[in-house]
Order: C-alpha cells, then structure tokens, then sequence
C-alpha cells in the first residue's frame, strides 16, 4: 500500500521530491538544452518552489551530476542483465545489444543522457569530471573483457586490450552520437550487426595462435 505525503518521512519526502525534479530536468533538457534551463525551471515544473532545486542541488552542475548518474544507473542494470557473466567478444556484443535495449526502452533518458555527455565536452560546462568518469569505467570494463577473452583463448594474444577499449568506447559514443542527432536514419540493429562482425573478425584468436 502506498503511503500519503502526509505519513512519509522526511527522507522519503526529500526522495520523492528528487525523483520528481530529476524526472522535470530530462523534460526540459530536452526542450531547451542544459544552457537555458534553470534550477528554477526544474523546481516549479516538478511541482515545487522556485528555490528547492538550487537548495537540493546546489547549482546546475550538481543538478546535471546526479541527473547523469541517476540515468547511467538505469543503464548499468540493462548492461548486468545483458552482459551477465560473459566475456571477450562475447561480453562486448552483448553490452552492445543492451545499448540498443536501453534507447529503445527508455528513449527520453537515452537522448539525455548523450545531451548531458556532449555538453561536458563545452569549455563552458560546469560538470565534465561526471562525463570524464563514466567513460574512465566504460574503458575500464572493456578492458577487463579484452583481457578475459585473451586469458580464456577467445581473443589474440597481441592486441592491446586497452586500446581494444579506447576504440570501442569510441565507437558506441560515435554511435549513440548519430542516433540522438538522426534518429530517424540511424539504424541500431544493422549497425550493431555489422559491429560485432568486425568485433569477431578483428579480434577472435585463430586456431594455433599459441594461446
């Protein structure tokens, strides 16, 4: 049974009310950028006053922090569920197709969540150390699969892993680049497709590689 505002505590009440700023946020991002939207934008648009977001938040880099680590939450559970307990070029076609999983699930937090990241890159912005660090653990992961695969045969034993995961993070952030910007050409299922092709071709250890 759901509780009433009125039996909530103040934890929860603090929750919701971040939740619902959170949720105001991608709308208006969507709508008008990170640049032109403001904290007091978000607080009446959730239902608040002008002023709770800048008190919650403390300035539109913190609002922009937590709203690109609530959505990277998101997408770190569709990547666990893809990716499980593979790895190698398995692992990495499977995050992949949990890409695909997640913009087509959740469109809205994709699209913002690829805003967010380009707008870090701004001499401007005010929050790039979030964008700098979700990236630092995407290389670090595709790295742990590089190396994993090479240790179970899967792939050769001379490529670098970590330049393997430099030019793969590279090319889902080019990726996911073109979807939120033409959308409507882009086809994620052919172009993954074709990825993890050249994924299996380019890396896959061949029979007496020595591993």
């Amino acid at each position: 049974m759901q509780k009433s505002s009125a039996s909530l505590t103040q934890a929860e009440r603090s929750a919701l009310s971040d939740t619902a700023m959170l949720d105001a946020a991608k709308d208006l991002v969507l709508v008008h950028g990170t640049e032109k939207t403001t904290l007091a934008m978000i607080g009446e648009s959730a239902g608040y006053s002008r002023g709770l977001a800048t008190y919650r938040f403390g300035s539109k880099a913190g609002l922009y922090d937590a709203l690109c680590k609530s959505i990277s939450r998101d997408w770190l559970e569709y990547l666990k569920r893809g990716v499980g307990e593979k790895t190698g070029i398995d692992a990495m076609c499977a995050a992949l197709d949990a890409i695909r999983q997640f913009v087509e699930d959740l469109p809205r937090e994709g699209r913002v969540l690829q805003i967010l990241y380009c707008d870090s890159a701004s001499p401007s912005s005010e929050f790039p150390e979030t964008s700098i660090s979700i990236h630092k653990r995407q290389r670090s992961d595709v790295q742990k699969w590089a190396e994993q695969g090479q240790a179970s045969g899967q792939i050769r034993s001379d490529v670098d892993p970590g330049e393997v995961a430099s030019q793969y993070v590279s090319y889902i952030s080019g990726m996911t680049f073109l979807w939120l910007t033409n959308p409507e050409t882009f086809n994620f299922e052919t172009t993954n497709a074709e990825m993890k092709r050249q994924l299996r071709d380019s890396l896959a250890a061949k029979q007496g590689d020595g591993q």
